[in-house]
């Protein structure tokens, strides 16, 4: 466990922060970045908000993929209800859910854990509380392991910049029947990659009751250590806008593995790349589409960049109105409190040893 962790303040301030609190558009530098008026700015990031383009500001919680290295994909078989949809809200370890029609499977997981023994562990855990149906009544789930250290692309906002190409080549961009003019795509754009964002360390330093000057050193050094990233939004589903399709795609590539991973790199399409080794599948994949004739499209193309290079591949399609509401930060936020628990566990019990 990183040091920074083992702190009761840095935790505050990680759970405040990772959650949005203290965590704010500035208009200002955005009025000066544009050259307009605040109240027009204001405006547009308002519209951005209620119409649910993007979510406001947090901290991203980088440190999540040191913590919890196994990254587990599954494909199950689960009943629609109330029941389900509580325990996909509220588990500590789901990072996304989608509803598939795949086979017999009409879910898709996307969870992190610690390493395999904890994977099992919570398995049969949430089976013995009742929170999924045993195994003799639903198809058993198909599980494919990946480890966070063989990301070689993780770029939650690169389809800012495919959006981006669309404008500027005069595509309309309408998304949850809000029209877009360039002003609001620019602040948009700015906003996702970390600009015009601001952290309110006075309201910070009142609501912990710490110096402001405390709280912009602790937050330097959470940065500087690689427990958080830099504040910026993001998309409301797990890297999608909305109006678009997510791709889950695991691959079989034969050849010229390195020149194909440097292409993924530079493709806005593709927010996340990992390196694999399921059966015959050596790379997962997450691309981002307007639609499934767009992700045909973008197949050709590779296959015509890199002719024989391609073997099997298998796609599912995980479109945003199929998306269970599951807070991005959830996974998180449950290590922050899980981290804050244990830590006030300790203190009690050394209370509890010096009265003694």
């Amino acid at each position: 466990m990183h040091q920074a962790l083992n702190d009761a303040l840095n935790l505050e301030i990680l759970e405040a922060v990772c959650s949005g609190d203290g965590v704010e558009v500035n208009i200002s530098e955005l009025s000066k970045i544009f050259k307009r008026h605040r109240n027009t700015v204001r405006e547009q990031v308002n519209a951005l908000f209620e119409y649910k383009i993007i979510n406001k500001p947090i901290y991203p919680f980088i440190w999540l993929y040191s913590e919890y290295p196994l990254l587990v994909i599954s494909r199950a078989d689960l009943p629609r209800n109330e029941r389900t949809e509580k325990f996909l809200r509220e588990d500590e370890m789901i990072f996304a859910a989608f509803y598939v029609r795949d086979e017999e499977y009409n879910t898709l997981l996307i969870e992190y854990f610690p390493d395999i023994y904890a994977y099992g562990q919570w398995k049969n855990r949430i089976v013995v509380e009742g929170r999924i149906p045993p195994r003799d009544v639903r198809y058993p789930s198909n599980t494919m392991f990946f480890s966070t250290h063989q990301i070689i692309k993780y770029m939650p906002n690169s389809p800012i910049f495919l959006m981006e190409q669309k404008y500027e080549a005069g595509i309309e961009l309408e998304i949850n029947g809000y029209k877009m003019n360039k002003l609001c795509f620019q602040i948009m754009k700015n906003l996702m990659i970390g600009k015009g964002i601001r952290t309110n360390e006075n309201y910070l330093s009142q609501k912990l009751k710490v110096h402001r000057k405390t709280i912009e050193r602790r937050l330097a050094g959470l940065i500087n250590g690689k427990i958080v990233a830099d504040p910026v939004c993001r998309f409301p589903n797990f890297f999608v806008p909305p109006n678009q399709i997510l791709v889950y795609s695991v691959i079989e590539v034969i050849k010229s593995k390195d020149k194909i991973i440097k292409a993924l790199k530079m493709d806005h399409n593709v927010p996340l790349a990992l390196e694999a080794s399921i059966g015959r599948y050596n790379l997962l994949l997450f691309g981002v589409f307007s639609n499934v004739e767009e992700h045909f499209e973008w197949e050709e193309r590779y296959d015509t960049k890199f002719p024989g290079c391609f073997g099997a591949m298998k796609n599912i399609y995980l479109s945003p109105k199929k998306t269970a509401l599951v807070d991005q930060q959830k996974v998180s936020l449950g290590i922050i409190r899980r981290k804050m628990r244990m830590l006030n566990k300790e203190r009690s019990a050394e209370t509890i040893k010096t009265e003694d």
